[in-house]
Formats: C-alpha cells, structure tokens, sequence
C-alpha cells in the first residue's frame, strides 16, 4: 500500500513531479487509486482478494496514461484528475488528508465486512468452480454416462393409449406407467397444430427403455379444438419424494420443455434441460452474415443480403461465377441449425433418416390424419429421439473441451428454467389490443377509403390523364350490361302499377350503367369478395355504391398500399413520388429534354409511355413549379462535385447488371470504378439535385428524372414503405409530405401506434398460458388465487456469441444477424420495452407475481461497455482505469454530462440516446461506414460529405488510427540488435516483438536477410484514440489462434476461428469477445445467486434474463433478502471479472447496481404506470396494480436486518 509518508514525499512540484520522483508504487489506497479512481473499502478487498499481491506500476507507465488521458480527454480531464487525486492543488498528497478522502460506502463498510458471506476456497477463481462443480457434477454425471450409451434399435411398434408407455430393452410387454423413472431422458414433442397447442404425441428414450406418450385428446375423440391449455393437458414427468437431480435433452429443448406438467408449478424441481442444438451453436455455429453466404453458396447464386454480408469477408473479389465459396473453409466446419442439418453434418454415417417431408402432417393434418397414421407417426417422433441422440453423443465431449469452466455448464442450465407467472388479466390485455388496433385502423381506412371514392371523379373528361400520381392505375370502367330486359305486364297489375315498375327498373338500369361508368378497374379490385370484378356485369350497383357509402369494411384500402401513397398525393420536397419495381419507391424530377424524342405526345405535355397510358409530364411540372418555384435545369458536362464514383456505380446498377451477376462481381466492379476511373463522367442529370440518382435507364419517363427515396441503410437499398420507420424523420421535418400534411402525419402517428402490436401479435397471442388454479396442491396455492403460467422458450445458446433467444420476451428479433445497426438498434427497440405510444407495449406488465410474491431484479450499469473497458485496462498496465475508455466511464457522470455518451453526444450534435448506439456500434466492431449511415439517419439535414466528416472525425479521436505491424523472427531480434550496435540505429518495438513495416527495409541493410527471415505476420495497432487501447486488447484476443472469452475461457465457434476465416469476419469476433464475455457474467450472477439463495434459504427462482437484466420471483417475505443476494452476486461477480484479468481491486462505482426494483409486475421501470394506447388507465387504475419500489445498497442493508443474508 503506498504510504503517507511516501506521498507527503511524492508531491512537491505537482502529479508529474510525484510521478517521476516515485520510482514505484501500489495500486492500491484506502479510497482512491493513484489515477483518482473511487475504489472499494480496504476491508472488502481483503475479502475478495485474498492474499492477493499488490500491484505495482512503474513511474514511467503512469506517467503515460495520464498523459494519453490528457491527451485524448481534454483539459476537462485534466481538470477532474487534479481534482480527485489525492490532495488538492499543487499539493496533490498530504500526510493529514490521505485517510480523509471520504468513500461512498463508509457508512456500510464494517457492516458488509463484517457479515459477507465467506468465500468457498482460497479465492474468486477457487469459489465459483467449487460452487459450480456443487451444482453440476451430478448432471454432468448423468450426461456423460448417456453419452457413452449405444444407441438401441428404434421400436416399431406403438401402443395406442393416453399416457406413458414403457418399451423395456429386454422385450418385456409394453405396460402403462405414470412417468418414466429414469434420471436421463432424449425427449421429443410433437403438436397437431391445428388442434391447438396441446401435446399430442411424444417418444422419450433412456439407457433403459423407450417411452412413448399419447395424449386424451389423440386416444378420445370426443375432446374438440380449443386453444386453452389446462395442466391436465400436459406430458407428466413426475417427481419422486426426494427429488434428485434428472436431466432431459432435446434439440431446441426449450420448445419440449414447455409441455411438460411439473415445469409449471411455482415451486421449482431439479429437473434440468439440456439442448443439443445450443450445443451446436455454441461449438460451430454460424454468425449472421456467415449464414447469409452459407445459403447463398449451397443455391449457388446471390441476394441483397449476401452482397451486405460480403462486406465482413476480406477480399470479396471476382473469383467464381458461383459466389467463389468453394476455397472459404468455414464452410466445411459448420451448418444450420435445424435438427436434420445438424444430425447430417455430426453424424454423416448415421443410418438414421430422419424424414421431414411426414412433419407436415402435425402442421396442416387432423387429429384423425394422425390417428390413421399413429404407429408411422410415432417412428417418425422416435427417429428425431434417435437423430437427438446421436447429435448429443458426438458433440459432449467437443463442448466439454471447448467450454471447460463448470460456471458455463451450470448457467446455461439455469438459463432454460425461465418463468413467467399471470392471471386471468393476461385475457384483457389481448383483447384491448386488438380492439384498440381495430379502431386506429378504421380511422385510416375511413379517411383513405374516402380519397379513392374523390379519386373516381377523376374519371370524368379522363382527368385522371392529367394526374402525376394516378395517370398509371387501371382506369377502365365496368362492363355494360348486353342483355336486353322486357317487362311483362302481370295479370295482377294495373296500368298504373305495371307503369311505375317499368320506371323504377328502367332508373334502377340507368344509374346502375351510370354507377358503372365511374368505378374504375383500380377502386372494383378494392372490393370485398362479395363484388368480383368478373361478374360486375351482374351486380346492383346501385345498392353496391349504397353499401360501400355505409359499410368501412367493403373496400379493402390500407395504408400500406402502394395505391394509398398516390390518392395521398405523397411528394418529396416538391417532387411527386413514383413506385418503380427495380428501385421501389422515389421521385420525378421534371426538366430532362434528352429523352422527350423518344416518345409519342398524345397531347400537349402528355406522352404516351405504353398501351393506353400516358404520363402527364406539364402536370407533374405544374407541381413541381407551384411547390418549388422553378424547374431544375439539366446538365450534360463532367461531374465535378465529388460525386463520380457514386454516380458511375448508380449507372452501373442501373444497367439490371446487379440482377444476373453474383454477389462477389458486384464488388469486383464497385472496386474497379474507385480504383480506375475511366474518364470525364458525363451524366444526364438536373443541375441542383443531390438525391440517390438519377437512375435513367430502367426508369424512363419523359421529362422527368427519377430519383430513390434515401434509405437508412445504404444507396443501394430501396425504400417499400414510405410509412416505415426509417421515414419518420423525413415526414417530421417535413421532406416528406402529402397534399394535405395533417393526413401523412395522422397515418404515421396511428401506423407508429400499430406497429408494436402489429409486430408481436402474432408471437404473443398464441403464447402458451397454462393455469393452475385447479391444482392447488400440487402447485402449493390458495383457491383464491388466480395464477397462470407462461414458459419463455428459450434456447440458452440461441447465437454464436452464446446470448440466449426466445422470440416474444428476450430482445432479439433475429439476432444471429449481425448487420450492426439491427443488432445494436435491438438495445433500445427491443420487444418487451414499454413504450407509451404503442398499442400493446405494456406487455411486461402483464407478467404478474401471485399473491404473496415480488419480483426482484436489476440492470446490469454499462456491462458490455465496463467489460471492454476492463479489458483494455488489462492490456496496459494492469491499474483500473489507466486507459481513456474505461477513466472515463468510471469517473463519467450522467446527470453532470460527463460521461462517455453524453461527451460523444455533444460531440456529434445528437441525443444521448443516439449516442448510446455510436458508441455501442463502434465497440462491436462496427467501422465508419456504420457511423456515417447513423448519423445521416439521426441528421437528416446533412449532406452526405458533412455526416462521413464526422464519422471519420468520431473514429479518429476514439479508435484512432491503424498502425500496421510485423512480428520480429528469431533473426529479426537479432537484426534489430545489429542496427543498435552497429549502426546506432533504435528500432521502435511495440509489444517488445513488433515493428512497423516501414521499418524492414532497415533491417534488410543489416546483412544478406530476405523478409521473410526477419519478419512474419502481420498485425494490426491502433493510436492515439480514446479507445485505441481497447480495441488492441478485442482484436489481440479474436486474431488468436484459438480466441477464448478471457474470464471462463469459452472458446470461439469453429466456423469464426482464424484458421478458417483467415481475416474474415473481424467485426463478427470481436463482437464475439464482449458479448460472449457478458454471457460469461449472466453466468457467473445465476451460479452465485444460487449459491446464496440454497445457503441461506432463500426461496427465490430465477425468472428472465433480457439482455443486462435479471429478475428472481421471490416470496414477499424473502424480497429484501433476495435483493441483498443479487447486490452481494454483482459484488462477487465484477470481483471476479477484476481477478481473472489481473486487476486485484474494483473500483466503488461498479461494486453494486445502482438500484435494485422490487416489484409486483416484470415492467422495466418500477414507477411507470404502462399508459399506452391500449391501456389508456394505466396498470393502477384498469389492472389494479400499485407502483414497486427501487432500494440502493444503503435502503437494502437497513431493510435486510443490517446486511444478514439470514433470517
């Protein structure tokens, strides 16, 4: 520890006198480090660090990352450093005032010293592998006996029954069982679709028998369709009096486990799951852009999405005329995920064949398709057990070596007992979603139904000829009637009766003929199924006109029709909007005389373009002039803006050449027009029009310019939905608008409001919601309690960074796709986050505790950005936050605006929030070009070249700038030596090992040495950034041999490791080293929180973990106890972080979660009532349910008898 007497010596003249007189010195201080960083009570470390040996750092290193600190940061840094070291002033430490700087957890100190509970072994590495070996061995046990089991031949012949059926080994007469009885099971579960979400068969094998269940519903066939699950429905696996520990497998298991009784009682068993097709993923799973281009190799062509994702591979040049795929390695170490997939890539000489095609029976069959087919049915679900089964055999011993620490073993076990209780409120929410949606759709659908019967007016005097948006519809009118009617006197009639009649039919006729004559073919195709356009001829149209008047409902007219956009007459600055099948949706920009020739003039300003359609070039320029005041010139000269490149690859891809040529032309192209320009480029354009354009081939129109409407992601991408997303913020400032503005913005907020529901509905409303109201015993509830139960299904590795997935509750929509912007973008647009304007949002609030119990949870404070953090201060000196990056998230504040997302916000000129994602897109891996199309997205305003300074600005100040390497030879220490002695030439090495390429060429003058004696491979170092220091620390561990998560050394799938990939997919691994490494600290908190909670008996299960947060349902007498076990888990587990990475000490801002919520309802923040559109009352008022509460570390000490984990 540095002493007062050494720091009283050490600040004469200021920190770098102090540095520079202090030849070493601790890391360690009873409050701060010496970089001013708040750390931990000197007792805690003592408890968490035991026997651990100070850190010592060389004057000269510390004097480095001030100055880098300084440098980076700013004098505001500097500012803060002079402030919050030791002393004050000049007078930086002092003798009195070192043990005066005061901690923020004083006032708890001796209490959490004093009653922690103590480690299990010598220290942190010691204790989570004694408490995790605790509670997996006896799994891992069950899994590794079953591995070893040869499988045994399939039976072939099924007992038609309800319930289970044991098939012994040694031909015994199948008998009824409850359950099977067995520890370790291969199970798989089939559903006949349409008659609901009940089981209807499944086939279980163990290392004694096979077992096959039948449900009362396939048995007896009295039982009809509905789609309520009770308990009774369900597939019993029992439990035994002692409750040992039994283990099920399956592939995608979690699908399984979600028909299985016993899941769904509150009181959770030791029944685990184990998925084979985590395992798959975890041990040679494909990233997204991997999958892209494994798909697109296996069709032999290219898509969209296959061009994006060649971006991530390293030389995406013209090598085949299939994609080039057939030297990339990874494709031979991987496949997709499906079990048939999986089983033919582990196990190519299996004789199974697992036959897809007789799946499709439980998709679109009938229970009694099923039952006529029972005894194949049934082989069919015991061959998938078998495929299960050998999958599982193969890849246990590859996921042991690959995954050895016993806390990933055990966490991705705990990962898959998620658990979501209800109750009958769960009902009323579907229903107030889909009610409120109605509503804001018939808004919509009433205000454009009213637009199209406007539009039908155009058909007078052909009108619609002279429109610059509905010239191209289908204006034909209705069929006359070619029958002639006569009317024949009844014998009953007189002439005045018989009179009348003849009139009112002859009306009736006339204004039918007339009605015809103004409906259009376009508005006649609107109609509902009872008015086919084939037998108009036929119907009343009279009536017909009368009924569509009265009835919303008749004309079918969304707002996602591309026929809205023009009875909206939507116009982009001026420019009226065109829908083109190449490029979707863009705009006309009239001025262009070049192509006039080309076409035939109807009349004056009108030219006929096809067969009876002609386009109305004067009236698109008459609005153009009345909405712009003038008419863009066009130009014929050179392009001298800067634009070239852009505007030769627009005309390339405007030629179709994209269509018919692969993925990997297109870039052999793109390349070759930046690297050899062929000329002055000439182009038909108007002279002051900046847009994506003009694409004159494919769209030629005469007189007019067609232009793509921008899209958030690239040029090169279309826009479908000028209502969508990406263009909000054009309809909001006003780029975008209608001819009346109040329209386009009333459709867009109802479309926002919609979206949401939308989206999900069809994920949430069949979710499987079991009650258990009937089975009181059993599941330990009152009769007055009404409880049901959701099970999340979850696959704990859904991802090759090991995140888990489920599609309603977790935060992925798709998230093996890492196009970074989605992937990031999913933080903060995730589907369970309450959003007030959104039908359905409050979703999360419908997971209700039952009575008597809370919810108990936390966010993980900056976890993905702490961890990068910890591991660029690892890769330097070892102090924490000696680097840029990680000083200033630990001494960053929010409220004061110094933290890191603030900073870049005020940099960029965005919302913190926007900044949020920068920041998390750059860490990832994601480079300028992701930056540049953010930004552009969240400043519209901006030229193109303003956003890519800024990108290029951002990235210099935070990541840096590239130094290339070469790592020294054997002869090349021996030549750098050489040039020193000799010479007296100093070669600067970095790392000890490696130079600059520049430099070679000094040490080839040394003596008779070619490159390659001196120098091998290649490596990349950032400077002078911000975070330069961490993206060496992320790339040193993903350009490894064999990259591992640096805290439980999880390693890398196959198909991403480097000898594969080569330098492929870089932005994949490094992004696979923090989001990995963050599942590594989900695991470390579920195996700690277990711990505790057997310890010291607190009942508390875990329920969810979306993203950074975890939540425990706990009994309401254990609430503040559980919420001290989830504080002490962080504790433990940033502690344990710190001591794998070889920083023995943790620095105060990180030891606790800033709040723990305690809660009746899963919502993410404790005091938000879910007001949204849907549930205009809130949860207090329409469901009933009170506010939570959020403690810090000091409420919940006070609250849990002063710290004690006992009662």
């Amino acid at each position: 520890m540095m002493t007062c007497r050494l720091l009283k010596h050490a600040c004469g003249d200021g920190m770098f006198a102090f540095l520079k007189r202090s030849l070493k010195y601790s890391c360690q201080c009873n409050s701060r480090n010496p970089l001013g960083i708040d750390m931990i009570p000197e007792k805690w470390n003592h408890i968490l660090f035991p026997n651990s040996p100070e850190t010592s750092v060389d004057k000269e290193q510390l004097e480095n990352c001030v100055r880098r600190i300084l440098s980076t940061l700013g004098s505001s840094a500097e500012s803060d450093l002079k402030t919050n070291l030791p002393g004050k002033s000049n007078d930086y430490c002092t003798e009195g005032n070192i043990s005066d700087i005061p901690s923020r957890f004083d006032s708890i100190a001796d209490v959490v010293a004093e009653k922690f509970p103590p480690l299990e072994g010598s220290n942190l590495d010691e204790h989570f592998k004694i408490i995790a070996h605790r509670y997996g061995d006896t799994y891992k046990k069950l899994l590794d006996k079953f591995s070893k089991f040869p499988l045994p031949p399939i039976n072939q012949t099924w007992v038609f029954r309800s319930g289970w059926t044991k098939y012994s080994f040694q031909g015994d007469h199948p008998i009824a069982v409850d359950y099977p009885d067995d520890n370790a099971l291969i199970l798989d579960v089939e559903v006949c679709v349409n008659a609901g979400n009940h089981p209807t068969i499944a086939v279980a094998l163990s290392d004694t028998a096979w077992y096959s269940w039948c449900s009362k519903r396939l048995f007896n066939p009295r039982y009809h369709y509905t789609n309520k699950v009770d308990l009774d429905d369900l597939i019993p696996l029992g439990r035994k009096a002692d409750d040992p520990e039994r283990i099920i497998i399956g592939h995608n298991v979690g699908f399984d486990r979600t028909f299985v009784k016993e899941e769904y009682f509150l009181k959770s068993s030791r029944l685990r799951f184990w998925d084979t097709m985590s395992m798959h993923i975890a041990v040679c799973g494909l990233a997204g852009d991997q999958r892209v281009l494994f798909m697109a190799a296996r069709k032999g062509n290219r898509t969209k999405a296959s061009e994006e994702a060649l971006v991530h591979t390293e030389n995406p040049t013209k090598e085949s005329n299939v994609l080039g795929f057939q030297n990339w390695k990874w494709l031979d170490v991987t496949s997709t995920n499906s079990l048939i997939e999986v089983h033919r890539f582990h196990c190519p000489n299996s004789g199974l064949f697992v036959a897809k095609e007789l799946r499709d029976l439980f998709l679109v069959g009938t229970m009694s398709d099923i039952r006529e087919k029972f005894q194949l049915l049934m082989t069919y679900c015991a061959t998938d057990v078998a495929a299960t089964f050998e999958v599982f055999s193969m890849l246990m011993d590859q996921f042991w070596q690959r995954f050895p620490h016993p806390v990933t073993f055990v966490g991705m076990l705990e990962m898959g007992t998620s658990y979501l209780p209800t109750n009958a409120k769960w009902q009323h929410y579907m229903t107030a979603s889909d009610k409120t949606q109605r509503t804001f759709q018939n808004q919509v659908g009433a205000l454009l139904q009213e637009k199209a019967r406007q539009a039908c007016n155009l058909l007078y005097n052909d009108r619609y000829k002279d429109d610059p948006w509905l010239w191209n519809e289908n204006w034909d009118v209705g069929k006359e009637p070619k029958r002639i009617t006569t009317f024949k006197r009844k014998t009953t009639e007189t002439a005045l009766e018989y009179a009348k009649r003849v009139w009112d039919e002859s009306m009736k006729k006339q204004n039918k003929k007339s009605m015809n004559r103004r409906l259009p073919a376009w508005y006649r195709s609107l109609l509902q199924n009872n008015m086919q356009l084939e037998r108009w001829d036929e119907v009343d149209v009279f009536n017909a006109i009368l009924e569509i008047s009265s009835n919303e409902n008749a004309i079918n007219l969304s707002a996602q029709m591309r026929l809205a956009f023009k009875l909206l007459r939507v116009h982009w600055n001026g420019y009226p909007l065109y829908f083109s099948d190449a490029y979707g949706w863009g705009y006309l920009v009239p001025g262009r005389t070049s192509n006039l020739s080309q076409f035939e003039e109807e009349q004056p300003g009108r030219y006929i373009v096809e067969e009876n359609v002609v386009f109305p070039y004067k009236s698109v320029e008459a609005f153009v002039m009345l909405r712009r005041g003038k008419i863009d010139q066009p130009v014929y000269g050179a392009v001298m803006d800067g634009r070239e490149v852009e505007l030769r690859a627009m005309q390339w891809l405007d030629k179709g050449i994209h269509i018919d040529s692969t993925a990997q032309e297109y870039f052999f192209q793109r390349n070759q027009l930046k690297s050899k320009p062929e000329g002055p480029f000439a182009a038909d354009r108007p002279e002051n029009v900046n847009g994506i354009g003009p694409l004159n081939e494919r769209v030629n129109l005469p007189g007019v310019w067609f232009y793509k409407l921008p899209h958030k992601d690239s040029p090169m991408s279309s826009v479908f939905n000028p209502l969508g997303k990406c263009m909000i913020p054009y309809i909001q400032n006003g780029d975008l608008q209608s001819d009346d503005p109040d329209n386009l913005r009333l459709i867009t907020a109802f479309n926002s409001m919609c979206s949401y529901w939308k989206n999900n509905r069809d994920r949430i409303v069949p979710q499987m919601v079991v009650s258990l109201t009937c089975f009181q015993d059993a599941c330990k509830i009152t009769p007055d309690d009404e409880i049901s139960v959701i099970l999340p299904r979850v696959v704990c590795v859904g991802t090759v960074t090991r995140r888990s997935v489920e599609p309603t509750w977790m935060t992925v929509s798709n998230p093996e796709v890492f196009f970074l912007l989605i992937s990031i973008l999913q933080l903060y647009f995730i589907y369970a986050v309450f959003q007030p304007d959104r039908i359905g949002s409050e979703l999360r609030g419908l997971i209700i505790a039952p009575k008597g119990y809370r919810f108990v949870g936390a966010d993980v404070d900056s976890q993905e950005l702490w961890i990068a953090a910890l591991f660029s201060d690892s890769y330097g000196v070892k102090i924490h936050g000696s680097t840029p990056i990680s000083w200033i998230l630990l001494k960053g504040d929010k409220s004061k605006g110094t933290d890191q997302h603030s900073l870049t916000a005020k940099e960029m000129g965005v919302s913190r929030s926007q900044a949020k994602i920068l920041n998390y897109g750059r860490i990832y891996g994601a480079g300028r070009p992701f930056a540049t199309r953010l930004l552009k997205t969240f400043l519209p305003t901006l030229s193109d070249e303003d956003v890519k300074k800024m990108a290029r600005k951002l990235y210099r100040k935070t990541k840096g700038s590239a130094v290339y390497l070469r790592e020294l030879t054997e002869k090349g220490r021996t030549a750098v030596k050489l040039l020193k002695k000799e010479h007296n030439v100093d070669i600067m090495l970095y790392d000890g090992e490696f130079i600059k390429e520049s430099d070679i060429g000094e040490l080839l003058s040394v003596g008779s040495f070619e490159e390659e004696d001196v120098v091998s491979s290649k490596f990349r170092l950032w400077t002078g950034g911000s975070e330069s220091d961490l993206f060496n620390a992320l790339e040193k561990i993903a350009r490894s041999p064999q990259p591992r998560t640096p805290i439980l050394g999880c390693r890398i799938s196959r198909a991403l490791e480097p000898d594969v990939v080569n330098e492929d997919f870089l932005t994949s691994r490094i992004n696979w080293v923090v989001q990995s490494s963050a599942v590594d600290y989900l695991h470390l908190m579920l195996v700690c929180m277990k711990w505790l909670c057997d310890t010291y008996g607190i009942e508390a299960r875990f329920t969810i973990s979306i993203h950074d947060e975890v939540r425990y349902l706990t009994k309401e007498d254990d609430m503040y106890r559980t919420a001290l076990a989830l504080q002490y888990t962080n504790l433990l587990t940033r502690a344990f972080f710190s001591f794998k990475t070889g920083l023995k000490s943790l620095p105060s801002s990180v030891a606790f979660f800033s709040k723990i919520d305690i809660d009746h309802v899963l919502r993410k923040e404790v005091d938000v009532d879910c007001t949204t559109p849907s549930n205009p009352f809130g949860l207090t008022t329409c469901y009933n349910i009170p506010f939570g509460e959020s403690y810090s570390i000091e409420d919940i000490i006070e609250k849990a008898a002063q710290g004690f984990l006992k009662h």
